[in-house]
This record gives C-alpha cells, structure tokens and sequence, in this order.
C-alpha cells in the first residue's frame, strides 16, 4: 500500500484534532442504476459522536426514495465527489473534503427488507462495504401530543432502535413512511427526529418531486466484510485515529513545539467514541 506522509502542527491542538481526517473524495466514473427515485428529500443531520465534545458535527444528507431502493447519503461528501470527478477529467488536482460529516451511504431494499451500507474510513483509508441487519421499528405512537414543525403540523413517535431511544415528529399531511437513517414505517413524513440525550438530531428543510436515478457508485479500495466487522474497524478508528492511521500504512510526523518533526507518541489520547447504533 502507497504510504502517505501526513504532517501535523500541534500548537494550541484541541483534543478532537486527531478524529478530524475526512475522507478522500472518490471519482464517480463507475455506477450502476438501481431504482428511479419519486421524492428526494434534505436533512440537516447534527450529531455529536466522541465523548465530550462541545460543538455538532453538521452533515446535510440526502434520501431518494424509489419504488425499491431508498438511498440515503451525504450532500457534502457527494459534492466533492463531484467535483474530484469534473478535476480529473481536467487534469487537476483534487480537493479535500474540507468538513467532518457522516460519510455512510445506506441503500434499502423496500421489498426485500435488505440493506446495504458503505462506510468511508479517513483519508485514503478504504471503503467499508457490507450487509446490515434490517430491523422493522417498532414505533410507540404519543396520542394528542402534536407541534408545528416549519409549517408542518406533526404528530409525535417513539422508538428504540439500535439500543437508543428517538422521538420522531411527522407530518399526516405528506405520507411517505421512509425517512433518515433507518427510520421507516410512520403513516407520514419525518420532519424531525432526536435522541433522547441530543447527541443526533435529523431535520427536514427540503423536499422535492423528482424523475431522477439512484446511483450505486463503486469506489476505489472498497473492503467488502461483515456488519460486526466494520463496526469493530469503525469503532478502532474513531477511538484512536493516529493509531488506526499507521495502522493501514499512514506514516505520520507531528510537529513538535520547539518546531522539530517527528513520529508521535505511541501514548495517543483514546477517544470515548459514542456510535450512532449501540447494538
């Protein structure tokens, strides 16, 4: 594997510096259309995942809904896809995803009740690609209790999925059962939905009518293995980036403070990683 030197300056670091390695983008020239999708739909997705961290996380995620496949995915992570995609047809140099998000693509199987997932590690560190367990929700529906949501008048839902507890609130007035994430099977639209600590939220701010297809992109050093698998090599990796960095042939240097380089510690702080399914 190609080793890649990263320099890191460590004046004034904070202690999340080290889990803020985007992923590299991808060039789409490789894809298959799976579904043609009817709606799409826009989230602001914020969401705190390592213990103590002050600041949300923001990603912007988009969900196509087709008559078989709901593919959910990153905006952001998409858009510098393509424009990696546009620079390399013009002899350019890429640019970096510059912005943490959730760089997890989801593709349901509606009919099948199937799911497949692609997870992107830092850097140019691979692609997780893998089959995850389809779980029906099991909503608890709160009688009465209903808000108004940028104009939408919402109902309120109660779920444990994944060993969390979320409340969805969601509008009769637009029934589409498939939502963000994993949610699905509410008599209307999701137009919010939390956990119960704050630590993820999902928000509606856009939806449209479409005729468009639903790409499945194949990505350069795609990993294929199993749920248990990626979330084990997920949880090393956000638990101790540098560590998990060198681990797939990531030479790093850091800068010291009297300005000298050099390997870093092999006392590297462990990060209390709080993923978004506990089981």
């Amino acid at each position: 594997m190609k080793k890649v030197l990263l320099l890191i300056i460590i004046f004034l670091i904070s202690k999340f510096v080290y889990a803020q390695f985007p992923p590299a983008p991808q060039i789409l020239d490789k894809k298959l259309c799976v579904d043609t999708a009817y709606i799409e739909l826009l989230y602001s997705f914020k969401f705190k995942n390592l213990a103590g961290q002050k600041d949300f996380t923001e990603d912007i995620r988009k969900i196509q809904i087709g008559n078989h496949i709901v593919k959910d995915f990153s905006q952001i992570v998409f858009h510098y896809d393509s424009l990696a995609t546009e620079r390399t047809k013009k002899g350019l140099q890429t640019q970096n995803i510059p912005t943490q998000t959730y760089p997890c693509e989801l593709y349901s199987d509606v009919e099948n009740h199937l799911r497949k997932e692609k997870y992107r590690l830092m850097l140019n560190a691979g692609v997780l690609c893998y089959d995850s367990q389809w779980i029906t929700p099991e909503w608890q529906f709160i009688p009465d209790d209903t808000i108004r949501l940028s104009n939408y008048l919402c109902n309120k839902a109660q779920i444990n999925y994944a060993g969390r507890n979320y409340t969805a609130w969601y509008a009769l007035d637009y029934p589409i059962s498939y939502g963000p994430f994993k949610f699905w099977g509410l008599p209307g639209l999701i137009i919010k939905s939390e956990e119960e600590s704050g630590l993820f939220i999902w928000e509606l701010y856009k939806m449209n009518k479409v005729h468009s297809p639903i790409y499945k992109y194949k990505y350069d050093k795609e990993q294929n293995c199993t749920e248990r698998s990626a979330k084990r090599t997920i949880d090393k990796m956000m638990s101790s980036p540098m560590s998990f960095l060198q681990s797939v042939g990531t030479k790093m240097m850091v800068r010291r403070s009297d300005g000298s380089f050099g390997a870093p510690s092999q006392n590297n702080q462990q990060e209390v990683y709080q993923p978004i399914e506990l089981k």
